[in-house]
């Protein structure tokens, strides 16, 4: 059984792996260094379908590979395209989904919001937007300037500011997609610690 857990495990993984590859070629540039994507929506999606330690890796292995040159993010690849523009962004996503994982956990195992639908709605998207998105920005924004020498103020404006209501479209539209699907969610990842899918339906009734 533990075998079996594992292999499902390694199988989301991947998958959401693959999805934060294929929502990463989605980019619009308008001529700032930060491309808006839907990466953060990926990320998201894939702590709170995963739980934290899974979400973590998901995005931990895309990262990963891209080191090793790999054009996985954005059709880039390499230690150079890590360290570059976006770094601070791309090395805090990792934890942004781990955060995710565990709030997501902790709203649907809280006994005052699993039976109001909308107090659990504006709870995922609250914890959406804050780790989601704007968490990232407490480590992209300093990278960025480290890495272009620009100002704090012009940093913002180039890194901060242009994405923060795409980040509340995509943290809609993510708790929209999550409380539809929780109870997948939660089969998901009560079959990933080997629990047979039948008890983790009817345990979760």
């Amino acid at each position: 059984m533990r075998s079996t857990s594992n292999v499902r495990n390694l199988v989301f993984i991947a998958l959401f792996a693959a999805l934060f590859i294929a929502m990463s070629s989605i980019e619009l540039r308008l001529g700032l260094p930060v491309p808006i994507t839907l990466q953060t929506l990926a990320l998201t999606l894939a702590g709170a379908f995963l739980g934290p330690r899974n979400g973590f890796f998901a995005i931990l292995i895309v990262l990963a590979l891209t080191a090793t040159g790999l054009p996985l993010l954005h059709g880039k690849g390499g230690i150079s395209y890590l360290v570059g523009a976006t770094g601070g962004f791309l090395f805090i996503f990792p934890f942004c989904a781990m955060l995710i994982g565990f709030a997501t956990r902790f709203i649907f195992n809280n006994d005052k919001l699993r039976t109001n639908r909308t107090l659990t709605f504006i709870a995922l998207f609250i914890a959406f937007e804050l780790f989601g998105s704007l968490i990232s920005y407490v480590a992209g924004v300093p990278w960025l300037m480290q890495v272009t020498g620009l100002s704090f103020q012009k940093a913002m404006a180039a890194g901060c500011y242009p994405f923060l209501l795409g980040d509340v479209i995509k943290a809609f539209a993510a708790a929209v997609i999550t409380l539809s699907l929780k109870p997948y969610i939660l089969r998901i990842q009560s079959s990933m610690k080997g629990k047979s899918l039948q008890s983790a339906f009817n345990s979760n009734l």
